[in-house]
């Protein structure tokens, strides 16, 4: 079995390697049947989720 250890960071964006302590939802044209997450720093995409 593998241990998981909590810690607490500060996630950073892979594009512009800012510190993120929130992210966006776009749920807006083609997007509005996924749930887009972006940077709210640089706007690019960080990740998309299944159907709304």
């Amino acid at each position: 079995m593998v241990a998981i250890d909590k810690e607490k960071i500060s996630p950073i964006c892979p594009h512009c390697e800012q510190k993120i302590d929130r992210v966006i939802m776009v749920n807006r044209g083609a997007f509005s049947i996924y749930q887009v997450f972006c940077c709210p720093k640089c706007e690019k995409v960080l990740g998309v989720g299944g159907a709304a």
